[in-house]
């Protein structure tokens, strides 16, 4: 073993299965690449750090659900995130660092899976404090997106780690609203939930939109409850030409049920995709379990009652509710870990990953949009968009003598060049944790001889695809050189700002008389 990696100019990096016949090595590129020619050498294969496989210890996702006919054996409470194939993403992110604006009736802070999550708070149009909720609707929203996760209490958030920003609008007047898009997009948020709408589209709003936009923040609406083709503001302000992947200012949520389809609600041209709001029209739960005010609200004790508190993780602060309410928060979980994952994408390549990834075949459909979300390979897809460009030195032997001739007319003569080697050291680092560098494609190596008074005139001499050792002919003198990289997903290296390495070709020394 150890003659072979001298040989490659490689060296053992930890401990030697030697049953197996396994060694961990490290090195220049040209040294693994000699190892992978070498005969002796089986194979080389890249070490990669596995995960854990992250399943959060929270009961409703594996507790099955009870107590409600239509139900099939073994259905987990919160049956929606599994399949929206949420714990596969979080085996990539679990969210930290991701911010969900909620644009809603504020939010149970008290609440002992909402209290540690929350991001800010403003109010807007009433007086009664951004961390209550007199209505439930808020609660119930932030919990679906940001809901404490992995403390083994009740439910799981779909951004687990993620922080909410509570914009309070209980009024839910345009005023209200643009200001707080304006709010949340200058906190910085990852991405807007807006679980609300209806009626005609405003000049106001959409300048408030195109602010956020701009701001690098994706706005998530929820579509109409009934089949409806207009989906109303702020919705409708958000997409159009759905069917085209990179129309839009953000993405519009349809519901789907537990069957994988359209739940009665909005449907047509302003769809993006489809998430998971509601069970069954006439069995199962009154829709999906997440936190709810521990008060009074509108919903739970108004006219009549929903009937939808659930005493299933003690206490009366969880509630079913359906709709595309329901449906939005999730997506917009999503699209704040994709924008916390890799901060290099715009809005409209977040969205456009959201619905590539979507389980709809690659295909739009006016029930679904581009199909029900699917977590786990949007946030794969977003580790691999590379935007960070690699990065390469040129190292070359300092001097280097003209040869004699040995044999031929010429023997005896000086060479007129002399063979100098270059040694590149390349990179292809991740822009930022979690992200998967998309590897080394060629080097250009740039070259330019000294003269005296004279400036450096570099010239692309030589397109080498990731040979780490270069070998080039130059006749007697001075020079300089520098090398640029490009990775495979097109990322070009800058010019650096001075040449990395020089050689000097010279006369060799004269043999002294005796």
């Amino acid at each position: 073993l150890e003659s072979v990696l001298q040989r490659a100019g490689a060296r053992k990096a930890g401990r030697t299965a030697r049953r197996i016949g396994i060694a961990p090595v490290t090195g220049p590129l040209g040294a693994i690449a000699a190892l992978r020619r070498d005969p002796r050498v089986e194979s080389v294969s890249r070490e990669y750090t596995r995960e854990l496989r992250r399943v959060p210890n929270d009961p409703a996702l594996r507790l099955p659900e009870s107590g409600f006919s239509g139900v099939p054996a073994g259905t987990p409470v919160q049956w929606a995130l599994a399949r929206e194939r949420f714990p596969a993403a979080w085996d990539i992110s679990t969210g930290t660092g991701a911010t969900v604006a909620v644009l809603d009736t504020g939010i149970d802070g008290a609440h002992r899976e909402l209290g540690s999550k929350i991001f800010y708070g403003a109010e807007y149009g009433t007086d009664s404090g951004a961390f209550s909720d007199q209505e439930g609707h808020g609660t119930h929203v932030s919990g679906l997106a940001c809901a404490e996760t992995n403390n083994g209490i009740a439910v799981a958030g779909a951004g687990w780690n993620c922080k909410v920003g509570v914009e309070k609008i209980a009024l839910l007047r345009d005023d209200d609203v643009i200001n707080a898009i304006e709010h949340a997009a200058l906190r910085g948020v990852h991405a807007i939930n807006m679980s609300f709408g209806g009626g005609p589209e405003s000049a106001a709003i959409d300048r408030a939109i195109d602010f956020a936009v701009e701001r690098n923040v994706v706005l998530v609406g929820s579509a109409s409850n009934s089949p409806d083709t207009d989906q109303g503001s702020p919705a409708a302000q958000l997409q159009k030409d759905a069917s085209n992947i990179n129309a839009g200012r953000g993405l519009v949520v349809t519901a789907a049920d537990f069957s994988d389809r359209n739940a009665g609600t909005g449907r047509g041209d302003q769809i993006s995709v489809a998430a998971y709001g509601f069970f069954d029209d006439f069995d199962g739960p009154p829709g999906l379990i997440s936190t709810f005010p521990g008060n009074n609200t509108a919903i739970g004790e108004g006219l009549g009652g929903c009937g939808c508190r659930s005493r299933r993780f003690g206490g009366n602060n969880y509630a079913y509710l359906q709709g595309t309410s329901m449906a939005a928060p999730q997506v917009a979980a999503l699209a704040a870990l994709v924008g916390q994952l890799n901060p290099f994408l715009r809005v409209g390549e977040k969205t456009r990953i959201i619905k590539q990834t979507a389980r709809g075949g690659g295909r739009w459909n006016p029930e679904l949009g581009w199909g029900i979300i699917d977590a786990g390979r949007a946030l794969d897809a977003t580790r691999r968009v590379d935007r960070t460009a690699p990065r390469t030195r040129s190292r070359s032997v300092g001097r280097v003598r003209l040869r004699r001739i040995k044999r031929g007319r010429r023997k005896g003569r000086l060479a007129r060049t002399a063979r100098v080697r270059l040694r590149l050291l390349g990179s292809d680092k991740p822009g930022a944790p979690g992200l998967l560098p998309s590897g080394l494609r060629s080097f250009d190596l740039y070259i330019a001889r000294v003269r005296k008074d004279q400036p450096l005139l570099f010239k692309r001499v030589r397109r080498d695809r990731v040979n780490p050792v270069l070998r080039l002919r130059l006749k007697r003198g001075r020079y300089r050189f520098y090398s640029r990289a490009l990775d495979n997903a097109g990322n070009r290296e800058a010019k650096p700002p001075r040449w990395d390495g020089r050689s000097i070709v010279i006369k060799p020394r004269r043999k002294r008389r005796r």
